[in-house]
């Protein structure tokens, strides 16, 4: 999405915004010790290779494009305690992870390639086992510090692990709160840079705003933001051997939070980490092979205290899974 149509679709849902008052200060999570809260989370997660294999046809070479895809998917129950409460509004967050459901997964195809990445999809969820407490602490801000790499599963991404990180945060029921006052249906954006082990000129931006909504017994609003990170893959694993590799990463949330108290009331999280190998030119071809790897993870939370934490009902995926 352009800046300029990014720019006009949040001009006319400001314009669809009921008469609400606007916050004169930032909003901030409120915290009571011995509080708890359950959500119920599902993680989908997507392997795909995307190519051009080498064809000989008599004296001609040809390219036959290849696309190999695995999908999994894994939900359960997160409840969250506030043990305490400082002085300065910090909690002491303990998440207890339980009723985990079985695992899937599944391939576009049954060749040979695709049950590999199939097995890798249930073997990160295998090792990583659902069942376990995890302690730290949350700003009223919504930052989280102490954060065990134990509360997201082992997605064996190659360094740097950006997405397996931006899933770490993404899979606790809470939600990064902006510094600024709400302000429904304006615009922010921001750049950012970043120095990476084997990305080179790393650069992307953020781009988020509030966004009114109704349907929910208590007042809420919605946070939406928008991540990008691209740069160029010059050490390492992903490097090949000869031609460029350019990487990208772009993630997505929408994040439906309580204006009494900050607290999360649900979100639809999305990411996709992507390496691009542009490769050597081949003898025959017009042009140089082009094979794209990515992987995708979608997380979807929902508040469930006064209801049974059950899966999310099937629907259609942002990653273009059936459930």
């Amino acid at each position: 999405m352009s800046d300029l149509v990014c720019s006009v679709m949040w001009c006319l849902l400001g314009l669809l915004v009921p008469p609400v008052v606007a916050q004169e200060k930032p909003l901030e999570r409120s915290f009571l010790a011995g509080m708890s809260a359950s959500y119920r989370i599902q993680l989908l997660v997507r392997s795909e290779i995307q190519g051009q294999q080498p064809v000989q046809i008599g004296a001609k070479t040809y390219v036959k494009p290849f696309l190999r895809e695995a999908h999994g998917r894994l939900s359960w129950r997160a409840t969250q305690h506030v043990i305490s409460v400082s002085a300065d509004g910090t909690a002491d967050i303990e998440e207890v992870l339980d009723e985990a459901e079985s695992a899937q997964a599944s391939g576009s195809s049954a060749d040979e390639e695709t049950e590999k990445l199939v097995k890798a999809v249930l073997e990160a969820f295998e090792k990583w086992g659902v069942m376990r407490v995890l302690r730290y602490h949350e700003t009223r801000a919504g930052q989280l510090t102490d954060l065990s790499p134990d509360g997201a599963p082992p997605l064996e991404e190659a360094s740097p692990p950006v997405l397996t990180l931006w899933l770490l945060r993404a899979l606790r029921p809470g939600v990064a709160l902006p510094a600024a006052p709400i302000r429904f249906g304006e615009l922010w954006q921001e750049p950012r840079t970043a120095q990476l082990p084997h990305w080179a000129d790393a650069r992307g931006s953020e781009v988020g705003g509030w966004l009114a909504t109704t349907g929910f017994p208590e007042p809420a609003a919605r946070l939406h933001v928008v991540q990008q990170l691209s740069g160029t893959v010059v050490s390492g694993v992903e490097k090949p051997p000869e031609g460029t590799a350019q990487a990208r990463f772009h993630a997505e949330s929408v994040n439906t939070v309580s204006l009494g108290d900050g607290r999360l009331m649900a979100a639809t999280r999305s990411a996709t980490r992507e390496i691009t190998w542009m490769l050597a030119p081949v003898k025959g071809l017009r042009e140089q092979p082009e094979f794209r790897g990515r992987l995708s993870v979608e997380v979807q939370i929902e508040a469930c205290n006064d209801s049974p934490c059950l899966s999310p009902k099937p629907g259609r995926s942002a990653l273009g899974e059936r459930e």
